[in-house]
């Protein structure tokens, strides 16, 4: 996040901008101990039953989880003047006729407690807020707490919230603000800054590329032009790197050495470097390959059922072959067009992969075999894509 002006700190001592109060580094911890302090309350207020003195045991796990400690969290007044506003806020919101009572009750407590607790030596003055900023409709809505205790379960913590309320209310602690749904706050929304991590950037990054691409194919806005800057460059081949090792570690395995017979002169080698390879070449997916033949023929035979040479096939050409061949010819365009556009993809969005690759992507190979299945009009002959195990769509000068 930017830093704006701030004073000037002497050695040694810590000063934090008011952007760090408004930022998801203090927002988000918050509220988590926000809602430690409600559940606390909660567990010990029902295991008390029936309690005594609510107020004093909310004193007690107030002092325990530390809270007493918050003013001294920062004491420049530009910086603490941003602090106290967000941390009210933060009670306040939780003021809504949506929350829980026993949550608004402990929101409450901790407001009443919070703003009253700012210290006010004199002999170290330090910066204090006179006024609680409190939209209206949630002020309406604070007001009806006290009647809205009226189960048997939350009646014992009426008079202490109509006497927290009834204090605020004369020491003219409220500043109203308009309606909650006029976002009369500023920032408008908490947190306002975000602070993410290397590893969240990448993602968000990744995602951002993506939305523009996709934005800019629909006719919206096009994705950023001019060169990638060096830390684009950087987090890419760093990301590339990261994948690539996470794959290596799941598909490489280690060759069982074979047996060599050992000399008194010259030792063995091998026995210190263990030769490594991917996992499909020890342990081939021969039960997934049986399954996809056999599904790939029953697929054809339904394509061409009555066979070539068929006397079937001769009287009822149309609805036989021509039918088949026609079918795995749009099947095949279809699988080629698709390729090609996952390749313009891949191409617009910097990928390594695709035309830049050349026969390592296959895409020229699956061309030759849809072009074999186009040529030859036959799907006894060439089945095209369906074709490749058997060796469908080779460049022919790699023959020997």
């Amino acid at each position: 996040m930017s830093t704006a002006a701030g004073p000037s700190a002497n050695r040694g001592d810590i000063t934090l901008q008011p952007s760090y109060f408004t930022s998801s580094l203090y927002v988000e911890p918050l509220c988590e101990d926000i809602a430690n302090l409600v559940n606390l309350f909660a567990q010990q207020y029902v295991e008390t039953w029936p309690p005594t003195q609510p107020f004093a045991l909310f004193k007690r796990l107030w002092s325990e989880q530390g809270w007493r400690w918050l003013h001294f969290k920062v004491l420049d007044a530009r910086a603490r003047e941003t602090f106290v506003n967000v941390t009210e806020r933060l009670f306040v919101e939780r003021l809504t006729d949506g929350v829980p009572l026993m949550a608004r009750v402990v929101a409450l407590f901790a407001l009443y407690t919070f703003h009253l607790t700012q210290p006010t030596a004199q002999n170290l003055p330090i910066h204090s807020v006179g006024h609680i900023a409190v939209p209206l409709d949630i002020y309406h809505a604070l007001r009806l707490l006290p009647s809205s205790l009226a189960t048997p379960e939350l009646l014992p913590l009426q008079p202490y919230v109509a006497y927290v309320l009834k204090t605020l209310e004369v020491s003219k602690s409220f500043h109203i603000l308009p309606q909650a749904e006029l976002r009369p706050y500023k920032p408008s929304t908490l947190p306002r800054e975000v602070f993410v991590t290397e590893e969240q950037e990448s993602v968000i990054l990744a995602a951002l590329s993506g939305s523009a691409t996709t934005s800019g194919a629909n006719g919206g806005a096009l994705k950023k032009k001019g060169r990638p800057s060096r830390r684009d460059k950087q987090k890419k081949a760093k990301d590339a790197l990261g994948a690539l090792e996470k794959y290596l570690e799941k598909n490489t395995t280690v060759l069982a050495p074979e047996p060599m017979p050992m000399s008194e002169s010259v030792p063995s080698v091998a026995a210190d470097h263990a030769q490594t390879t991917h996992r499909m070449v020890v342990h081939p997916p021969s039960a997934t390959r049986e399954q996809y033949r056999s599904h790939k023929v029953e697929a054809l035979g339904m394509l061409n059922p009555y066979g070539v040479d068929s006397i079937m096939a001769v009287q009822e050409p149309t609805r036989s072959v021509n039918a088949g061949r026609e079918a795995l010819q749009r099947a095949n365009e279809a699988v080629l067009a698709r390729l090609k556009m996952i390749d313009e993809m891949a191409a617009e969005q910097g990928l390594e992969v695709g035309g830049e690759g050349g026969e390592k992507t296959g895409l020229a190979r699956i061309e030759r075999a849809v072009q074999q299945v186009l040529s030859s009009g036959d799907t006894a002959v060439s089945t095209g894509i369906l074709g490749l195990l058997e060796g469908a769509g080779l460049d022919p000068s790699w023959e020997m």
